[in-house]
């Protein structure tokens, strides 16, 4: 991932930008870091492969992150949503169309929580989404 600035779209596009071709020189999918306000014009589409929504919670879940998880798909794009730990947040993930998530829900008490996030799991392939691709 390219580096970032928590809740800084402007920040973190600077920050970032010097970084992309590094990073694809390598070989490696470059995951851009979006941050709240990203969708004022600041994600720097064709330089990235991977939109992650970053930023606040209120942001990521918001109807401009998901326009922004829309357009990155549209562009063949991956979708990619941090701090995922809870249902509630899958199924946001899952509605706004990412191809994967990360949180540290697991790492805390593991064995109570492997059973939970599996349920959730199973859940989702078994009952789709309310809102479907339009959330």
């Amino acid at each position: 991932m390219a580096p970032d600035v928590p809740m800084d779209a402007a920040a973190t596009l600077a920050e970032s930008l010097p970084w992309l071709e590094r990073i694809h020189a390598l070989g490696v999918p470059v995951a851009f870091a979006a941050q709240d306000d990203s969708e004022h014009g600041l994600v720097p589409w064709g330089s990235n492969d991977v939109l992650f929504l970053a930023g606040s919670t209120e942001w990521k879940t918001s109807p401009a992150a998901h326009r922004l998880a829309v357009e990155a798909r549209e562009r063949g794009l991956a979708v990619h949503m941090g701090r995922v730990n809870s249902r509630r947040r899958l199924r946001i993930a899952q509605a706004f169309g990412c191809t994967s998530c990360d949180g540290p829900y697991l790492a805390f008490g593991p064995d109570t929580n492997l059973p939970r996030l599996l349920a959730w799991m199973n859940e989702l392939h078994a009952a789709p989404t309310l809102f479907g691709d339009e959330a």
